[in-house]
């Protein structure tokens, strides 16, 4: 079963690995004389893929102060927030 922490972690890698996609592509593709726009198209879709990645992190991630009347303890005593359900 996948838990929010693993998504974030996958979500993280999959954002920095498009990242470094696109830094290898434009570093290969700075000389070429592509004429129909193959590669532009090939890293705006990267970019594209990028910021929906983004926008489901921010949804996954809260933007959470957890306040201390909002901190509480799992059985095996690892603090989280009940508001926004992170680990501390």
């Amino acid at each position: 079963m996948m838990t929010v922490k693993k998504a974030i972690k996958i979500i993280d890698w999959w954002i920095n690995h498009k990242k470094t996609s696109i830094t290898t592509f434009q570093e290969k593709w700075k000389n070429s004389k592509d004429k129909y726009g193959v590669e532009k198209s090939l890293i705006d879709a990267d970019k594209s893929v990028i910021k929906n990645l983004e926008l489901i992190r921010k949804e996954l991630v809260p933007n959470c102060k957890h306040l201390k009347k909002m901190k509480d303890k799992t059985a095996d005593g690892q603090w989280y927030c009940m508001n926004c359900n992170s680990d501390l």
